[in-house]
């Protein structure tokens, strides 16, 4: 019978627990929260190193994955 009184400190110290690490996570993704414009300018400056073969590569990259990505859709809309 005593077992809810006796489980009642652990159940607080858990939820204590688990609210510092939520808050925690909260305070640390707030920190890197970056603009539009500051994604947009970092993408640009990656972009810029890259060769015309590369970007060649990469833009066949991206449109193999846009494909797959339609043929999944369309395989996951007929299942449905």
């Amino acid at each position: 019978m005593s077992t809810a009184i006796e489980n009642a400190p652990v159940q607080t110290q858990t939820q204590n627990t688990t609210n510092r690490v939520a808050n925690s996570n909260r305070r640390s993704q707030n920190e890197t929260v970056l603009s539009d414009i500051e994604i947009a300018a970092r993408v640009l400056a990656i972009r810029s190193s890259w060769d015309v073969n590369e970007r060649l590569q990469r833009r066949r990259a991206a449109d193999e994955r846009f494909e797959n990505l339609l043929d999944a859709l369309q395989l996951t809309e007929s299942a449905a």
